[in-house]
């Protein structure tokens, strides 16, 4: 087992190791961000009725009781969030240490040269336990040392070993449908949809009928309340962890390898490819598939709650006289904010696009597929384009389910056209986003992390940009300061020219130093 640990790792450590920072660094810099905005208790407390209403309990979970500390503002609006992120972790991980490894041949090989299914499956489960403790406790240490009496031992421990059980489920629950399904890309694409119908199902029932909510294991994360009521019961449905990793041997012990319980081959008859675009295409038909749907249902949750807008703003004096005060409407503020949320996720899937042409680089396709006479600018080019295009197809869609969902709402003046704009408008950031992350392979495969780090950072300082309010020069680096806020402002088309045609140009500079560098 130990020789099979070191190959594993050895391919996987780089990974594990940026995963842990970037989510450590995401997490441990907003405890000091909040010291230095809201000292006041009494700020706080107006914070916490602004955050009290069914849009933003949608997006962050419902407020806590009791006194709103710095600690209890920070698990509030962190954990939901970050509960996506450690299970995308767990999921990707998991997927690439199982499946993925499989799908290349080398479970196989090394089962073949003696080693165990149960040394294979140890080492799985020993990587996935172990890259969640090490986050664990850095992010524990973390929080602890923060210089503020309101980070408690308790508290900091409850949200450090709460954010890692919940990635350790969905790594487990990856190794499941690695033995379910056939492919790495059906066992990726069914762990990320599993995990983002959760976050929906919590979306709406927290609203609709917080009762309904607790099946979902976000709902698990914001009962624990750490720092607050620091409820460590809620600890105890994550007991389904050992529930998942047992089923996952069970199903991997009695499977024959390279294969699958579910198979969804068809007899069919075999066609020629013809092109790279139709390869590359046919070779990420689940990918795209299962982030449309997902960006469908993401549409379609935060749409449902915009009935519940008016009736919360009649409730809430303090909200009601303060945008009355600034003369902003409400209703249309919040709907500015999901949909630049929306917009962000819907960037996610045409990173994914332009980043597989590496996938193909590491293992060397791409010197075969060169030497048939297929050119390095049109392999990149490919998924530069599908990526833009699955982008801007993502967020139309999301808002398709916006619409749909909050057809029936009062007070929402807003046409299918409207929400059309808004997904004309931030396709502009997908086009940027694609051509800095082409760019980037271009340079160098080594690189290609950056553009993910970089929307990391635009994710946190628009999501808590307004909560925080952080000032402008903060969202100065992300092309979302430059494009309008639709619905709220009018279209802005200067400035949505200016960055489409930076991140065109960024895409043609990736493509010509891709021409000149080394492959693999």
């Amino acid at each position: 087992m130990r020789h099979f640990l070191k190959l594993t790792l050895d391919d996987a450590w780089f990974r594990i190791l940026l995963w842990i920072i970037g989510i450590s660094a995401l997490t441990l810099i907003v405890p000091y961000a909040f010291l230095g905005l809201y000292d006041d208790p009494t700020e706080r407390e107006l914070l916490r009725e602004t955050l009290d209403n069914p849009a933003l309990i949608a997006m962050v979970g419902p407020v806590p009781e009791g006194a709103y500390t710095i600690a209890i503002m920070f698990s509030h609006e962190m954990l939901v969030f970050m509960g996506v992120i450690h299970g995308l972790f767990g999921v990707m991980i998991a997927n690439s240490v199982s499946r993925k490894m499989e799908d290349q041949g080398l479970i196989e090989f090394v089962n073949s040269a003696g080693i165990t299914r149960q040394s294979i499956f140890m080492t799985q489960l020993l990587i996935g336990v172990g890259m969640n403790a090490v986050l664990g406790l850095v992010l524990f240490a973390g929080l602890f040392l923060t210089p503020d009496d309101s980070f408690t031992f308790a508290g900091s421990a409850m949200y450090a070993i709460g954010t890692s059980l919940f990635g350790l489920m969905f790594y487990a629950l990856t190794l499941v449908f690695a033995q379910l399904f056939p492919a790495s890309e059906w066992a990726f694409g069914v762990s990320l949809s599993v995990l983002l119908l959760l976050y929906l199902y919590r979306a709406i029932t927290d609203v609709a009928s917080p009762d309904l909510s607790v099946v979902s294991p976000y709902n698990w994360l914001t009962r624990l309340e750490p720092f607050a009521g620091n409820e460590i019961v809620w600890l105890l449905p994550f007991l389904l962890i050992l529930f998942f990793f047992g089923l996952a041997w069970i199903l991997f012990s009695r499977r024959d390898l390279d294969d699958a319980y579910l198979n969804f081959t068809m007899n069919k008859k075999p066609r020629a490819i013809g092109s790279y675009p139709r390869l590359m295409m046919g070779g990420m038909k689940i990918l795209v598939a299962s982030w449309l749907i997902g960006m469908v249902l993401i549409g379609a949750s935060y749409g449902s709650i915009f009935a519940d807008l008016d009736t919360f703003i009649e409730g809430n004096e303090f909200l009601a006289d303060s945008m009355a005060a600034a003369g902003v409407d409400i209703v249309t503020q919040f709907i500015s904010v999901l949909v630049l949320i929306t917009s962000i996720i819907g960037i996610i899937p045409a990173l994914m696009i332009s980043g597989r042409i590496l996938r193909e680089e590491k293992h060397g396709r791409l010197e075969w597929l060169e030497s048939a006479g297929i050119r390095r600018r049109t392999m990149l080019l490919s998924h530069g384009i599908y990526a833009a295009v699955i982008g801007f197809i993502g967020i139309a869609v999301a808002m398709l389910g916006m619409y749909g969902a909050s057809m029936n709402a009062e007070g929402i003046d807003m046409t299918f056209g409207d929400y059309m704009l808004i997904a004309v408008n931030y396709g502009g950031a997908v086009v940027l986003f694609v051509g800095l992350s082409i760019l980037l392979i271009g340079i160098s495969a080594r690189l290609h992390i950056i553009v993910w780090f970089y929307l990391l950072y635009s994710f946190f300082v628009n999501y808590l940009g307004l909560i925080l309010n952080l000032d402008d020069v903060w969202r100065m680096a992300t092309p979302f300061h430059y494009l309008a806020e639709v619905p709220k402002e009018s279209m802005d088309w200067a400035a949505w020219v200016g960055v489409v045609a930076i991140g065109i140009v960024l895409m043609v500079l990736g493509v010509l130093f891709f021409r000149r560098r080394d492959v693999g």
